[in-house]
This record gives C-alpha cells, structure tokens and sequence, in this order.
C-alpha cells in the first residue's frame, strides 16, 4: 500500500496543541480583497508598541495555565504594513521570556500570513532572516491570474497578481511555501485550475475554503463540486496523490457526530487570545468590531486589567451539542462541516455564541461527494485506502440476488436466484453519493455472480462474501468473508475481520467453530441466527464462558482477538448494532428500498422507497432511533444485536424487543464483564437483573405487571 499527502490535513507546528496569541498590528490594508471578512478597514487604527509591549508583559507573567509552546501570530489588515513593530515586538518577547526562564524562551514560533505585495521591501527580508528558523510565513496567492484578480485587487480595483507572483521565488526559497485560497460564489468556477496552478508553481500545501458568508447562488454547490471531481481526476490521471496537499480533499470529513464529538466545537474561538491595536483583548479576531456588521464587539478584557475569565467561560462550554440545531446534530455527513463562532455570532438573532449560521451547508455537503469520489477512485485505480476516521455513516445494503448470504439476526430462506439488474446496482450507487449512504454489496450465498463494471471504481463498495468463495472475491477491494459451520474449516488464513453465522439450534457448537476461526482471523463478527423463545441460555453462556477463556489465553500470549459479543463492551459506550430504518436500509433485486433484508425477504412489508426517488417523505425514521426504545434506552449492553424484525414478530412494536432478545443480551454482557476483569480493565457496573424493564418497572405503581 502506498500513502497519500491529497487528503491529509496540512501539518502544523507542534500538531496544534500550542497556545495561540494573535497581535492585530494595524486595521490597514494596502487591498480590498473581495470576501474578506474584514469588512472595516481603517488606515488610522494602528498598534503601539506600549500596547504591545504590555500585551506581551502580560501573557508572560498572566495566571493562567497556558501550554508550554505559543504561536505568536501577526495579523492586520495587512500585518507587513508595520513590520517595524513586529520587529520590536518579536524582539521583545524573545528577550523578556529568556530573562524569566519563561517555558516559552525558545518553545516558541512567529506566524505571518501576508497578501506579499510588500514580501521583498528590505525590512521584511531582514526580519525574516533574523528569525527564519522560528518563523512561519505563507503568502495568499489564488491559483491563476484570472482567479487571484478577480478577488484579490487595489483600491483602484486592479488585479494584484503580477506583483505578488513576482515574489514567489524568492519566497520558496525561504519556507516550504504553503498558502491559503478563498472560493466564493465568482470564481468556483476556476478552483480545479486554480489548484493545479499553484502545485505547479512549487506550492505544495494547500489551504483551501469556500466562504461562511450567505453568498451562495443555485446550483454553486452543484459546480463546486464538479470542480473538486475534475481536480480529483487530475490527481489520480497524473498519480499526483503523493505528491501535494490540498485540505479540499480530507480523509476525516463525513459520518454523524459521535458521543465525544458533541463536546468539541468547530474552532479555537476563547481558547485563542486576541489583542487589537487599542489594546482590548477578544477571544478571536472575528469578535472585533472590524469584522462585525451586525452586533457589537466581543471584548474579555485588555492589557492593562488582563482576561475577565468569566467572560470567558462561554468560550468553554460552546459545543457543537449546544450550537447546532437537530437539522445538524443528525446529519450523516455532521462532521468536519466547520463554522466561524465569530461569524455565527454576528448572523444570530439573539447575539448569542450559542448559535450556528448554516449558509455553508450545500456546499459541505458537495465537498464530502467529492471527497468519497476521489478515495474510491484512489482505492480502485491505486489500491490505496483512505484512513478509517472511525465515524458512524449511513448504510445501503445492496442485495444482489434473492438467495443472499445471511449476514443479520433473521436468516434467508429464499430459493429464488433473481438477480439485481447493473442499472439499478448503477442507481443505487448515485443513490448513496447524492444522499451520503456508504454502499454494501451482499452476494448470493450459491454461486458467485459478481462482476465488475468500471462504473463502479467511482465509488468505495463494501462486499459481503460466503467464504466458500474466497478465491472469486481476491480482486474485491474491501470485503467480509462470512463462513458457516461447513466453511470455517476451510484452508483460509490470516483474516483481519470475518462473520460467522451460527444457528441458534447448533448454539452447542459455538465454542468450537469460533476456536477454530479464531486462528484465522484477528476479529470475528458473531451473529447468532433465529433466536426464538425456546433458545437455550444455559448453553449458550457456557458456550460463550468457554470462547472467553480462549480470548483471556490470547491476550495473555500479547495476540490481540476479537469477538464482537464479549470484547466491544470494552470501547464501545453506544449501541452499534444494525440501526435499521434509521441509519440503515436494503435495495432489494425488486429495485425497491426496505427497512432491513427480513423485511424484504419474509414478508414483503411495505417498501420504503426506492433508488431512483429515494427514501419516501413519509417514511417515518423517528420510530427507528435508539432514543425511541423505551427498554433499550435503559441498557448498556451496547453489543446486543437486537432485530427489529423479531421485534415486531414478537411484540408487535419495531421499538420494542422481546425478553428472550433482552436475556440472550445480557448473557454476553455478563461474559463480557467476567472478560473484562481477567484482562485487567475495569468491571461493568454490576447489575441485579437480565432483563432491563425492571428500570423502567421500578416506578410502576399499578397493573399486573409492576415489580
């Protein structure tokens, strides 16, 4: 396998984790750039170096716990304007956090981001020679001429192009020459050029956005992401994708918000410390009156008085959970969708930090296409992986043929041998890039019908194979062997991740078949198959006690082995079972979309839509959430498989399981505890109960069911 620098994120000074502090120097700026955010510029408005000097002084001395590195950054207008004071200032800070001992002396880095129509001035050339190896400057260049003068102009409104790219050379040769590249609503149209442009210039790290502001036409998602598909197809025509960066492409975008994701928020906004040339200071400078045009400044402090860290400790309890609406909580593609606070702030009704400005929305969502057509073909054409970022998506299991392998709770017991048509497959497919669904294909268990069209290399496909055609599914790029009690015997090694479907009439055989499979596979997905009331508990938690003990000898020897039912408990804190109906559905060979292959496959049960309109508008997908399943939402036997088909089989309710689902669950906890504790992890809460109604009983006062 080889790596890959187009979707890896930029590399920053000491991974990021170093204390920011901004100077905002002066307001000027010798352009009028068109989507800058500054939208108040003023000649007039310029740091001292008393006010500067003081700032410094303070964060020096300043009671609070800073981490051991900083990032002193210079920022206007157009920071090189006064590159006078930022000699001095620098100068200052060096000498005063050496004569403290501060952590600071020599932990430190100079961070300039300039427009480089003043880069050659002799007083620039001279302060970056004095600090060269603790600085970091990058020039804003656009991409071509055309693009970079369409925005970036004089107050005359000429393009400032030539000037700057006079400058290159001699920039490149003083730092890796990384910039940033700002795409608005007039110039999408340049992005694939315009990239590729500055690659060739010798720029190889690329940041690159489109703008927060509400200047989105329609259908600019639309060329945004055509744009970004062309560039994608240049990158892996010219096997370039090792070659540069671009931040456009990013292999950790897409998926739901996880639990620990809610707690973050988008950007450093109170965690940065900001002073303007008055010497107040913000929590970022979007908080500043020259970047506001509908509310008033944010100031927590200034230099003469220091942080009011209470006026601070909104900055410290912003969180996604806490700014996003439930449209963003719950969108499949939530993450790396990012926002400006300063901005939001400024758009809000209620002149609330609490608050998230969506205009951007579309346009996210056009960059993750991109994004999941670009690491397709680079998987397809390239064999390259894209690194997992571990996030929850959607998923579409595609049923190829009627006798599909079994691969959930409810086994298949069709004879039918139909098979899906390649143009619905090729439906399907546009189906989940346009509504974010990752496609799972699932083969017949009786012959290996497969074949491959070159259309599919524009997507990542999931293959779910009996294993007794090991050999027919080699080419498949990324797939999941599925064995059965005649298959687990066969001659295939060195798995990192199986299934393995074990009937609930041959429970007595589980310890053996997964000892066996356990040698040739690190993981095993074990999915008991039609557990029904007379299912036997006893032997299956013997049997379950007996895989433990393997597992324990494993991890003694330092082998690291998984099986779903015993060792997920040990890192997963939320149900992670088949999520059907809500984050989960079937296309079936009828060319039809259902809630789960039993659906489909027992029963016909009403269709829920279909590839081509798409998920039907009243299809209600609320009944099918976790927070919907009233004794489910009292548990934490996160591992349980629990069907809803058997659900409604059972109790009539989708949401709703039957206590035999609910007993067989916390078995495998139970085991999973005992596991834990062997391993030397910390034990489950311990429990009196094998059957989580009771929590919900306990309050129950009347009927023949109370406790």
């Amino acid at each position: 396998m080889s790596e890959y620098m187009v979707g890896k994120n930029v590399e920053i000074w000491n991974e990021g984790n170093s204390q920011t502090i901004t100077f905002v120097v002066t307001d000027a700026c010798n352009l009028r750039c068109k989507y800058c955010y500054i939208t108040h510029k003023s000649s007039e408005k310029k740091m001292d170096y008393e006010t500067g000097k003081k700032f410094i002084d303070y964060i020096l001395s300043a009671d609070i716990n800073f981490p051991n590195s900083v990032v002193l950054e210079f920022i206007g207008g157009e920071p090189l304007l006064e590159i006078d004071l930022i000699d001095r200032l620098s100068d200052y800070f060096k000498i005063r956090a050496f004569e403290i001992d501060h952590p600071w002396y020599w932990n430190y880095r100079f961070n300039i981001c300039t427009n480089g129509v003043n880069y050659s001035n002799s007083k620039v050339q001279e302060y970056i020679a004095k600090n060269k190896d603790k600085l970091s400057l990058s020039i804003t260049i656009d991409g071509t001429k055309t693009k970079h003068d369409l925005q970036r102009v004089f107050p005359d409104g000429s393009g400032s192009y030539d000037q700057i790219s006079g400058n290159i050379e001699i920039w490149k040769s003083q730092f890796r020459a990384n910039t940033k590249v700002t795409f608005a609503h007039a110039d999408l149209c340049y992005l694939q050029e315009s990239i590729i442009s500055l690659w060739e210039m010798g720029i190889h790290d690329i940041s690159a956005n489109v703008v927060f502001e509400n200047v989105w036409e329609y259908d600019d998602d639309l060329v945004f992401e055509k744009q970004m598909i062309l560039l994608a197809d240049y990158i892996i025509e010219n096997n370039l994708h090792n070659q540069y960066r671009c931040s456009l492409f990013d292999d950790n975008i897409g998926g739901f918000y996880g639990l620990n994701d809610l707690t973050s928020t988008s950007c450093g906004a109170g965690k940065m410390i900001a002073v303007g040339n008055d010497g107040k200071i913000y929590p970022c400078i979007r908080f500043r009156s020259y970047s506001l045009n509908n509310k008033d400044e944010w100031c927590i402090g200034d230099v003469n008085s220091g942080i009011d860290m209470e006026k601070v400790r909104p900055f410290m309890t912003a969180t996604y959970a806490l700014q996003s609406d439930s449209e963003c909580l719950e969108c499949p593609v939530a993450w790396g969708c990012s926002f400006c606070q300063g901005f939001c702030y400024d758009e809000s009704p209620d002149s609330t930090n609490f608050y998230r400005a969506k205009y951007i929305c579309k346009m996210h969502k056009a960059r993750v296409r991109a994004n999941d057509y670009y690491f397709s073909k680079l998987l397809n054409i390239y064999g390259i992986k894209k690194d997992f970022n571990g996030r929850d998506t959607q998923r579409l299991y595609f049923l190829l043929s009627d006798d599909h392998v079994d691969y959930c709770s409810v086994s298949n017991s069709s004879n039918s041998e139909t098979l899906m048509s390649s143009n619905d497959i090729l439906q399907g497919l546009k189906f989940c890039r346009k509504d974010f669904f990752r496609p799972i294909f699932v083969h017949s268990s009786k012959k290996f019908t497969y074949s491959h069209d070159d259309a599919y290399n524009d997507y990542t496909i999931f293959h779910m194979v009996p294993a007794k055609f090991y050999e027919e599914s080699k080419t498949l790029k990324e797939c999941m062997l599925i064995f059965d009690k005649q298959s687990v015997y066969l001659p295939i090694y060195g798995l990192i991740s199986c299934m393995l479907n074990v009937n609930s009439n041959d429970i007595c055989l589980l310890n053996e078949l997964v000892s066996v499979l356990l040698e040739k596979s690190s993981r095993i997905n074990l999915n008991i198959l039609d557990v029904e009331r007379t299912f036997n508990n006893a032997v299956y938690k013997s049997q379950l006690e007996k895989i433990m003990l393997n597992l324990v000898k494993y991890h003694e020897a330092g082998i690291s082995k998984e099986v779903n039912l015993i060792t997920d408990l040990c890192y997963i804190d939320d149900f992670d079972n088949c999520k059907a109906g809500n984050r989960s559905f079937v296309y079936a060979p009828d060319s039809k979309i259902y809630v789960c292959s039993a659906f489909y496959g027992k029963d016909k049960i009403d269709s829920v839509g279909d590839a081509y309109i798409g998920i039907k508008g009243t299809f209600n997908k609320e009944m099918y959430k976790n927070s919907r399943r009233p004794i489910c939402s009292n548990c934490d036997s996160y591992q349980c498989l629990g069907c809803i088909y058997i659900n409604v089989k059972t109790t009539r309710e989708i949401n709703v399981p039957p206590s035999f689902q609910c007993k067989k669950s916390h078995i495998e906890r139970e085991i999973s505890n005992l596991y834990r504790l062997k391993i030397e992890k910390e034990g489950l809460t311990e429990i009196g109960y094998d059957d989580p109604i009771v929590k919900i009983l306990e309050n129950v006062k009347i009927g023949y069911y109370t406790v």
